[in-house]
């Protein structure tokens, strides 16, 4: 366990991580306290910027608690969500993460958070000295473009209406975490029409 981050449940927050990681790869005791190592816990508060625009991403951050939302805005000044990463989720932009290049994303907490963070230079070391966990990031990123892909053909193929069904399953636990407004922007229509759209189904199915 980092010897130099002592907030509250820490170790708490380390079990979350490590039951994590099982889901991919095998981590004994020894590999865990290694890796763990290389990691910080950093708090976010409600309403706090992860990253804004321009910014560079310096981190790769693994959530343990708290709701973010992941957007762009576009040239006329509205809001794109790509994503809401939660618990058990990770979040950053890894285009400026890997480029160290600005991003054109912000990522804002809804709620107040619980990050266990990695610099890019302590990943490629990470990397070196544990290449299973090498093996574990290869597969989130290739997950993280497949989830990406879906997103796409979603937005070019799907209606609101299918595209609400998806935000449902794919995201089951967040509905009620989340405003219409927000929700409206991840489906890429106006809050209003994202009202009447409720108010219809509801009609629909009394």
């Amino acid at each position: 366990m980092p010897k130099n981050s002592q907030p509250e449940n820490t170790e708490e927050y380390f079990r979350k991580f490590r039951k994590h990681l099982q889901k991919t790869i095998v981590v004994n005791d020894e590999d865990f306290e290694h890796l763990a190592a290389f990691f910080t816990v950093k708090h976010v508060r409600k309403k706090e910027y992860l990253i804004q625009p321009l910014q560079v991403c310096r981190y790769e951050s693994y959530v343990v608690e708290g709701l973010f939302q992941t957007s762009i805005v576009d040239d006329s000044g509205r809001m794109h969500t790509l994503y809401f990463p939660h618990e058990d989720w990770w979040v950053s932009d890894f285009k400026s993460f890997k480029t160290e290049k600005g991003s054109n994303m912000e990522i804002q907490a809804l709620e107040d958070a619980v990050l266990l963070q990695i610099s890019k230079p302590a990943l490629e070391k990470l990397f070196l000295t544990l290449p299973s966990f090498e093996r574990f990031f290869r597969i989130l990123n290739e997950n993280a473009g497949i989830s990406l892909q879906d997103r796409i053909v979603q937005n070019l193929s799907h209606n609101a209406e299918k595209k609400y069904h998806e935000f449902h399953r794919k995201y089951p636990s967040l509905h009620n975490r989340l405003s219409q407004k927000i929700i409206a922007s991840f489906l890429g229509v106006t809050p209003e029409y994202f009202s009447q759209m409720l108010k219809r189904q509801k009609s629909e199915n009394s």
